[in-house]
């Protein structure tokens, strides 16, 4: 009866002080973003966070074996946004970014590629 146990228990076990921050928030959006190389998305949010409005949305039933989920994790006032990457590859998440704080109005800018608003 333990082939219900997850294999991959320990694997997101580092807390830091914004990764506490964004479990404590009380709302949360995610999108989806098409598949680019896990480097080259790491680079490009290390370089620039504003690179992030480069990524292309992605039709989730189209390309559902590979995608990076975008979770936002926010305040009420959206006075405080973190964002982090997931990679999904065949509806698993397998990898996953730092947790990053963005303004909102790079937020804004973000969901206005999914046609939503703030």
């Amino acid at each position: 009866m333990f082939f219900f146990k997850k294999k991959t228990a320990g694997k997101d076990t580092a807390d830091t002080p914004l990764k506490r921050k964004a479990k404590s928030m009380p709302m949360t959006k995610k999108v989806q973003f098409c598949y680019i190389k896990p480097d080259e998305l790491n680079m490009l949010l290390n370089g620039d966070i504003n690179s992030v409005l480069t990524l292309e949305p992605v039709n989730y039933y189209a390309e559902k074996n590979r995608y990076w989920l975008c979770v936002f994790y926010y305040t009420e006032d959206y006075s405080e946004i973190i964002m982090r990457f997931e990679l999904y590859e065949n509806d698993r998440k397998t990898t996953a970014t730092d947790y990053y704080e963005i303004n909102k109005e790079l937020y804004s800018r973000i969901l206005l590629k999914f046609g939503q608003r703030v």
